[in-house]
């Protein structure tokens, strides 16, 4: 019976080892692992985009309203909690959101404080997660207008320019 011929044929260098069939070798286990590295990555980064899209779709989702949408970003994400800035007419703030078996949901709205670790520690976040997310919007925020940036701030203070219309899912 003879022996089907390899896919990729045996050379032999001068000391008698096969080269070619090596050589394919590495390059498929290269190009294998490459593959699999890409696709990891590329999970990982969608589901970073996917939570910062079931964060923006909760707010708009609670807080909508006809006249008035809400624009919500940046939003940092870190494991089950995130941040998000959001403004909707005049007015601006930040959400605080938790993760619980896989679903978001707003803990709190507010303005500057949610940009200290101690405020984020006392809604029940460990430090280095409140540290990452502070990091994580303060970066994201770099790239925006500062009057922008000043609105995400006036949630809830003497300078909120809607104060009188009760933050509810009726009056975002």
């Amino acid at each position: 019976m003879r022996r089907p011929e390899p896919i990729v044929p045996n050379v032999f260098n001068h000391r008698g080892e096969p080269t070619m069939r090596r050589t394919a070798i590495r390059c498929l286990t290269t190009v294998s692992v490459t593959w699999l590295l890409a696709i990891a990555c590329s999970t990982a980064l969608g589901q970073g985009a996917s939570q910062e899209a079931q964060v923006r779709d909760l707010i708009a989702q609670t807080y909508d309203r006809p006249d008035r949408k809400v624009e919500t970003a940046p939003i940092a994400v870190d494991g089950d909690h995130a941040l998000a800035d959001w403004i909707q007419g005049e007015k601006g703030g930040r959400a605080l959101l938790r993760r619980t078996q896989g679903q978001w949901q707003i803990v709190a709205c507010g303005g500057d404080g949610f940009k200290d670790v101690r405020t984020l520690k006392d809604a029940g976040i460990p430090a280095a997660t409140a540290k990452r997310l502070i990091a994580r919007l303060n970066e994201a925020e770099r790239s925006l207008n500062p009057a922008r940036v000043k609105r995400f701030g006036l949630f809830g203070t003497a300078d909120d320019p809607q104060l009188k219309d009760h933050h509810s899912p009726a009056g975002h």
